[in-house]
């Protein structure tokens, strides 16, 4: 007669039960996230129609400021535009700002067909936003100054606020 052992490891019959054991349902297939809903817009495409992006020194502002020779944009989240801002500056953050130009864009041309020029500037020489919104604002074929001394050159200069 034979006998067959019968003696089971720990780790080999814990192996053997959950293979064995019933698997739990898969989760509902859920569908993927919705796109981010497209621009009412369509942004023009400016072949060699970008507009010039350069920089404006505290003085040359400062001068165009008082002549009323400027359109302002203050390239700031909100929360920071009321806090103060530059007199007569726009709020148009940076993030998101193709929409913004595109729903100014009938003023921002009447104030370059006055001879303004479209400065921008945020809190201070180490924020990018002024020259992001800048380039954005380039990208619709206007030109635009950079015054990258921001918020904290101007108010530290003792310049007007609101």
């Amino acid at each position: 007669m034979i006998r067959l052992r019968t003696t089971f490891h720990i780790p080999a019959l814990a192996l053997l039960i959950t293979a064995c054991a019933s698997k739990p349902e898969p989760a509902a297939v859920q569908a993927p996230p919705a796109s981010p809903e497209k621009p009412a817009y369509k942004k023009p495409v400016r072949m060699n129609g970008r507009g010039k992006v350069s920089s404006i020194t505290l003085e040359q502002f400062f001068t165009l400021h008082q002549s009323d020779k400027v359109m302002v944009f203050d390239a700031r989240p909100a929360f920071f535009y009321n806090l103060g801002h530059i007199p007569g500056a726009i709020n148009l953050p940076a993030k998101n700002c193709d929409e913004s130009i595109h729903h100014r864009e009938a003023e921002i041309k009447a104030a370059l067909a006055a001879g303004k020029t479209l400065v921008t500037y945020c809190t201070s020489t180490t924020c990018p936003d002024a020259r992001t919104l800048a380039i954005h604002l380039s990208g619709f074929g206007h030109p635009a100054s950079v015054f990258s001394g921001g918020w904290n050159e101007w108010k530290d200069a003792g310049m007007p606020t609101e």
